[in-house]
């Protein structure tokens, strides 16, 4: 209670406030959709681009991903609020329209057969639509932890942008069945950059930033940086953030190539039923919630996600029983649901963090997570190319002129490879101490110091009119 005998820990947020972010999810699905589904495709099998080649890219990309990260999220904590505005939204206003630029340059070829240039293409596009992409997205991201410290508000808010994310993805679906035509991919891309566009203007519109936390400072990078690392919760999050962006970057950078198993139109079944059983799923985790806690449910999921994909994995290998791939699917949606909680995971060492050093420096501690967790984006494909080679996967061919060694790879790739990855996710889940967060005594403490920073920035305000 503050001495007004108000309850601080009731503090919710507005129904314009939240759809003012949820709404960045419209362009976050959309464009990270579109690029993930369609640049191997793109690359790699169309324009063919020779193995070296993809992965020397694949490695720079990866640096560039991991260095940009942590620099933006400094300089997002640390903007002069009186000259710009804002910590977060002032990013997303100037840099939106420069992402949608280079998100549509990337898809107009600039040779189809000189491997460097195309090389180059990649190189330079890629990696600048990453450092933009990266700039808006990031503060985007800042602005959840600072909007609610309400655990099932921040869970809810993640619930409705996957739902959000849903209806977004609706249209990415299309895109298995353009990537081959270059024409009908520059269009999609014109369409998704314009949506993206005019979604993000209206985050910039309705979203708004917490005044009491904007003139909080994060220390010099490197004293910033080792201070995030010195958090355990913060490491276990990184750790199982990283395998899950290893299963995403196969997963979804790979469509194409699981269509041989999957069928043409079994793509679009498997959208829906990821997507409905999926959600369905994340429901009955939120529900579940206050009884059991998050670690447990957690827990329970992940372990069950592992044994069904083995177990299809195996399955599917033999021609009689390869029906079970469906039933896989299904299954291993359903206990993919806890992954609801993800973004709820990350929010809690910023809170943590707040607590020990008085300010709140998401920009920071979504940098340094960005730093050591997204080259996963890139080393995720490596992986499944050097499996594709080793199988003697045919680029760009049906099924039929595929051998049995590149079948059995991608029934690896589809049901085996992320389930172990999965494992290495279960054992920093099984680390993290997610009980401490959702105690009254955290939740209070963190309330009232919020309180303090408002009265504080009331006081300031009253002696500056006065």
């Amino acid at each position: 209670m503050d001495s007004s005998g108000n309850n601080i820990l009731d503090e919710k947020l507005s129904s314009k406030r939240i759809l003012g972010y949820v709404i960045g999810t419209i362009p976050l699905v959309m464009i990270m959709g579109f690029f993930n589904l369609a640049y191997v495709n793109f690359f790699y099998d169309d324009l063919q681009l020779n193995e070296t080649f993809w992965i020397i890219g694949l490695i720079i990309y990866a640096i560039v991903n991991a260095i940009n990260d942590p620099l933006i999220g400094h300089m997002s904590d640390n903007t002069n609020v009186a000259r710009w505005g804002s910590r977060r939204i002032v990013y997303i206003k100037y840099f939106s329209p420069i992402l949608s630029i280079i998100f549509i340059l990337i898809w107009f070829p600039w040779s189809i057969e000189n491997q460097l240039i195309i090389f180059l293409q990649f190189v330079i596009l890629v990696c600048a639509y990453d450092t933009v992409l990266n700039i808006v997205v990031m503060t985007w991201m800042a602005l959840l932890p600072e909007m609610t410290m309400d655990i099932d508000e921040r869970t809810k808010i993640g619930f409705l942008s996957g739902i959000v994310g849903f209806f977004a993805s609706i249209l990415i679906m299309i895109v298995p069945y353009i990537m081959n035509n270059h024409v009908l991919l520059q269009i999609g891309s014109i369409i998704v950059a314009i949506i993206s566009l005019i979604c993000y203007r209206l985050v910039v519109k309705y979203s708004k930033e917490r005044p009491e936390f904007q003139e909080d400072k994060s220390p010099p990078l490197w004293e910033a940086i080792k201070q995030t690392l010195k958090s355990r919760s913060f490491i276990c999050f990184m750790g199982y953030n990283f395998f899950n962006i290893l299963i995403l970057s196969i997963g979804l950078s790979y469509l194409f190539i699981y269509s041989l198993i999957l069928g043409e139109e079994g793509i679009l079944y498997f959208f829906l039923i990821f997507i409905f059983i999926g959600y369905g799923s994340n429901i009955l985790c939120m529900n579940l919630r206050e009884k059991h806690g998050i670690k447990k449910i957690m827990v329970l999921f992940i372990t069950l996600n592992i044994i069904v994909g083995f177990i299809s994995f195996f399955m599917i290998l033999n021609p009689a029983t390869e029906w079970f791939l469906w039933i896989g699917v299904v299954l291993t949606s359903f206990f993919g649901g806890a992954g609801v909680f993800g973004s709820v995971l990350q929010t809690f060492p910023i809170d943590e963090d707040e607590l020990k050093y008085g300010a709140r420096r998401e920009g920071m501690f979504y940098g340094v997570n960005a730093l050591f967790t997204m080259h996963a984006y890139s080393l995720g494909p490596i992986i499944a190319t050097l499996i594709l080679s080793a199988s003697n996967y045919v680029k760009n061919s049906p099924l039929e002129v595929q051998p049995a060694s590149a079948i059995i790879a991608i029934k690896f790739m589809f049901f085996l490879l992320p389930r172990i990855f999965s494992l290495f996710g279960l054992i920093f889940i099984l680390l993290y101490p997610v009980k401490k967060f959702e105690e009254k005594e955290f939740q209070t403490n963190l309330a009232k110091l919020h309180l303090e920073k408002k009265q504080k920035l009331l006081r300031r305000v009253n002696h500056e009119s006065n």
